[in-house]
């Protein structure tokens, strides 16, 4: 064990509300402390968002799309799930051979995690490293904007947080880079074509952003009535979460995907190689903000009488916020498809 040695090298961590975004980056920034995380995993705007037998909004995990972002700028992704004790112990041994991961935890057994400890059973990604048999503990950074935290745990609690339930667990690690990803400009186009698409229509078998927006907005009714009933507190997990608490974690999935993406627009505006100049970016980010809105209007909504004037409110605001969403993003889509045609 060295404690003077930094997790992430001489990289300051990337501190942000996503923790699977801001514990990945770190991942990222272990192997190459200059690496820009907003270049690796803000190029796709996949919403994970398909259609089940019901006809109701389901979410895959996201690790498809993230990998392959990672992938056309020359980072392999494993993810590994951890169904039992020896999922996590190969886990530890990667970390004893002085490799560092991200692990996607049940926060009921997190203790730096106070606003989750011992009430839910949410999954939520943590970097770990550098694990010290004699003192029985493990580095652990926890870069999410809530709660903030780098220190040594106890390596029993991480195995309770790893398999003490079955709720999903995984850990990642970053293999050896791939061979060199396309030239420049003609990554940029390819990386602006598929997101015109993730946008608008949809892509790799998931719905497009404006299509799962209307999803929500034609059906909104139902989906107020499913996060009412949501299960509160530690009652299950996300393998068997419905269909209402789903929703909440997907759009708040989506519209941290968004804001990322913005971020990345961003950086491709000032880098100018494709003249795509600042709209898109502020659309995604507007999109980003109504996406964001909705969530927390719609969790409001699931705790008040549902017949009430405020509940009307409340829903003609959620309409309207969808379907500037909507719109925002079948702009944006437009915009990077012209952009990518006028780069080739």
């Amino acid at each position: 064990m060295n404690d003077a040695t930094p997790l992430v090298d001489d990289a300051s961590p990337l501190v942000d509300p996503s923790c699977y975004h801001a514990a990945v980056a770190a991942l990222l920034r272990s192997a190459d402390p200059a690496v820009d995380p907003a270049l690796v995993l803000g190029s796709g705007a996949s919403t994970c968002a398909t259609w089940d037998t019901d006809g109701l909004l389901a979410f895959a995990e996201p690790f498809v799309p993230f990998s392959a972002m990672a992938e056309r700028r020359g980072h392999r992704l494993a993810e590994h799930p951890v169904r039992d004790r020896e999922g996590w112990l190969q886990a530890l041994r990667h970390l004893e051979r002085g490799h560092t991961a991200v692990a996607a935890a049940d926060g009921f057994h997190l203790s730096h995690f106070w606003p989750n400890r011992g009430r839910s059973h949410a999954l939520h990604a943590v970097v770990v490293s550098d694990p010290d048999p004699v003192t029985g503990t493990l580095r652990l950074l926890d870069p999410g904007l809530e709660l903030f935290h780098d220190g040594r745990v106890p390596l029993a609690e991480m195995e309770a947080a790893m398999c003490a339930e079955q709720a999903g667990q995984s850990w990642m690690e970053l293999l050896p880079g791939t061979a060199a990803p396309l030239p420049h400009g003609e990554l940029i186009r390819y990386e602006l074509t598929l997101a015109s698409r993730e946008l608008a229509g949809g892509e790799g078998g998931f719905l497009g952003g404006a299509e799962f927006l209307e999803g929500i907005r034609s059906q909104l009714a139902v989906y107020v009535e499913l996060v009412a009933e949501r299960p509160r507190g530690a009652t299950g997990n996300e393998l068997n979460w419905g269909a209402g608490q789903n929703l909440l974690l997907g759009l708040w999935w989506y519209h941290n995907v968004l804001r990322w993406f913005a971020r990345y627009l961003g950086a491709l505006a000032d880098d100018g190689t494709v003249p795509l100049g600042p709209e898109p970016a502020a659309s995604a980010d507007r999109a980003c903000r109504d996406v964001l809105v909705v969530r927390n209007l719609l969790m409001r909504l699931g705790v008040m009488p549902l017949d009430s004037p405020r509940a009307r409110t409340f829903r003609g605001q959620i309409d309207a916020r969808l379907g500037t969403a909507r719109d925002a993003l079948a702009a944006t889509s437009a915009r990077l498809a012209t952009a990518a045609g006028a780069h080739a």
